[in-house]
Parts: structure tokens; C-alpha cells; sequence
């Protein structure tokens, strides 16, 4: 049976975070809402994406850092991501590397799929919007991550040819273009990096077939062990979040969209564990929390975009998914 996407990290991540808090000379048991993670935890994807989100901005709060995503993506390394990381670094080069960090992302980075697409004479490395949005600081810890691994891979003065992310623009690029060593835009309509052909063919020196062969197996396995994905519920979550602007979503304009019946539908989804009504619940929650953490669009507003026709309908929403208005909500999450 497919379930709904996970949206987990490993919560080796968080262990970075607690331990990147400690060197700044924080305690950072004291600070953060959640336990450490123990030093020997399992490195797959186990940590819920809002649990993750939650500690970055709790940590940015307490740094005065609304670059912490950029900062700290730079201190993790390949033990943060287990057998991935050794599979990645028994890669031929670097394109090679990319492909098995496609194939295997779900190990590390449940949260948005990775897709490689052609550009030019290079590629690009997307993750594109219609998978959710995690946040600022989830996605410029990740980007910066991978940018920083691949130039421990390669060489030092390793740097994509452009970057992109879907967020809002931040108050100072420098730092951005200054790690990247590229141009870097904001709200884009993909995160982006783009690679040159010459890059994706640099060799790595820890590149070992024979290991190679014997990590892919075991990467296999944990991959195995993951729930399925269900491609069914990311189309009509897609589906819903486009109607939302326009009119409550409704299940039979869906459906039409499918090629479906309702019928047919509504047994799909039950299949997968979930209906219509609650995808409309989960798609309005996600986008009402992105626009009260990244926007100052007033309550009203909010609630047009999301199809209610009063904001006060909005407000009791809010509250049954989280157990919070949605002004003590912006209160706790902008920096």
C-alpha cells in the first residue's frame, strides 16, 4: 500500500546543529526544544521535516543568524549521511556521484525529490515547489551541504556555474555568492544548481569499484525498507494547491483533471490511507504555515489565498491542525 511522503532527515542532522550550538559556546541542550540525538544514531531518515525546521529557526532565534542554513551547511560532512556518503565517495567522479545521490537521496533527504535534468552543455540539480516548501534555512542547510561535500570530493576551488532557491530574497546576498562562488537569485520557481559538463567529469580520489559494488547493495536495502511513495497523492495535492486561489478545491474537478471518476478516486485514496478532505486539510496547512513564517500577507489575505471565504474560518482551521492561532504561529517562526 502507498503512503503519503514522509518528509523525514536524519537526525544525524540535528546532531550537527546541537554540536555546531556547543562549539559557538552555547548550551545547546538548554537552548533547543528537542532531546540530542545520541551520538550513535541511526543515519537514515528518520527525523520529521517540521521537527527539523522548528530547531533551525529555534537556533537561528537564539544566534541572531537568519544565515544559519548557510552557516551550518558548511560544518556537515559525509558521516552525517552514512552508507550514501561512502557510496558517494567510491564514485568514479562527479557525475557519477550525482546519479547515486539521485537514485539514493531518500536516504538522507526525504523531503523533496531531487530531479537531474539537461542544460546546455551541463545539467541542473532541481528541487522544484509543487513538492512543498520546507523553509529557508531547511533548504540553504541542504544546498550548502551538498555544495560543501562535493568541493571535499573534488578540490577546494570547486563551484556550480549558478544557484537558485524558491525563497524569499534575503537581506544580504554576499555571503551567498561569496560561498557558492556563483551568481545565486532567490524566489525562483525551482532550487537550482547548476553544474558544467568539465565539473560532472572530474574524478574522485576515493573512487573504489570493488567497495562500490558492496555499498550499493547495502544502500539498496535500507532503500528498500523506505515506504513507497505514493505519486497518486503528490498529484492531487499538486491539483489542490492550484485551485486553492480561485475556490474551495473540489474532489469532482480533481478527479475530471485525473482522467477519473470520484468514485475511482475516492477508493485511491483510501487505499493510500488518506481522502480528499484530508489532502485539502494537509495542502492548506503547509501553505498557510510557509506564508505566516515567510510572508507579512494579514490574516485576511491568508485566508483568500487558501479559498475560505472569511478569515475567522481560517482561524478556527488553524487552530485544530496545530493547536495554535495562526498570529502566535508568525509570532514563534519569523526571525
Amino acid at each position: 500500500m502507498s503512503v503519503p511522503h514522509r518528509r523525514r532527515i536524519p537526525a544525524s542532522f540535528a546532531l550537527a546543529l546541537y554540536e555546531y550550538l556547543d562549539a559557538k559556546g552555547l548550551n545547546s541542550d538548554a537552548l533547543l526544544p528537542q532531546s540530542r540525538p545520541p551520538t550513535d544514531t541511526a543515519l537514515n531518515a528518520d527525523l520529521p521535516i517540521d521537527d527539523w525546521r522548528a530547531l533551525l529557526e529555534c537556533a537561528a532565534g537564539h544566534l541572531s543568524d537568519p544565515l544559519l542554513g548557510l552557516h551550518l551547511g558548511q560544518t556537515l560532512s559525509l558521516r552525517h549521511v552514512g552508507v550514501l556518503g561512502y557510496v558517494i565517495m567510491a564514485s568514479q567522479n562527479l557525475g557519477d556521484a550525482l546519479n547515486r545521490l539521485n537514485r539514493y537521496q531518500r536516504l538522507v533527504y526525504d523531503v523533496t525529490p531531487m530531479a537531474i535534468r539537461a542544460n546546455g552543455a551541463g545539467v541542473e540539480l532541481v528541487w522544484d515547489a509543487e513538492h512543498g516548501r520546507p523553509g529557508p534555512l531547511v533548504d540553504e542547510t541542504a544546498i550548502t551541504a551538498l555544495v560543501h561535500l562535493c568541493r571535499g570530493l573534488t578540490r577546494p576551488g570547486f563551484s556550480p556555474t549558478y544557484v537558485s532557491f524558491i525563497n524569499p530574497t534575503p537581506a544580504v546576498l554576499r555571503e551567498y555568492t561569496e560561498f557558492f562562488g556563483c551568481p545565486v537569485e532567490f524566489e525562483q520557481v525551482d532550487t537550482v544548481i547548476r553544474l558544467d559538463a568539465q565539473t560532472l567529469l572530474e574524478p574522485l580520489q576515493t573512487a573504489d569499484p570493488a567497495m562500490l559494488a558492496m555499498l550499493e547493495e547495502q544502500a539498496d536495502a535500507l532503500l528498500a525498507r523506505l515506504p513507497v511513495q505514493s505519486p497518486l497523492i503528490d498529484d492531487v495535492r499538486r491539483r489542490i494547491g492550484r485551485q486553492l486561489p480561485e475556490a474551495s478545491p473540489e474532489i469532482a474537478s480533481v478527479a475530471e483533471g485525473m482522467g477519473l471518476s470520484v468514485r475511482t478516486l475516492q477508493r485511491q485514496l483510501t487505499a493510500a490511507g488518506t481522502s480528499f478532505l484530508k489532502e485539502v486539510a494537509a495542502v492548506r496547512q503547509e501553505i498557510a504555515e510557509r506564508y505566516l513564517r515567510e510572508t507579512r500577507l494579514g490574516l485576511v489575505d491568508i485566508a483568500l489565498l487558501l479559498g475560505y471565504s472569511e478569515h475567522s474560518a481560517f482561524t478556527r482551521s488553524f487552530i485544530r491542525w496545530t493547536g495554535s492561532t495562526p498570529q502566535a504561529y508568525r509570532q514563534r517562526h519569523q526571525l
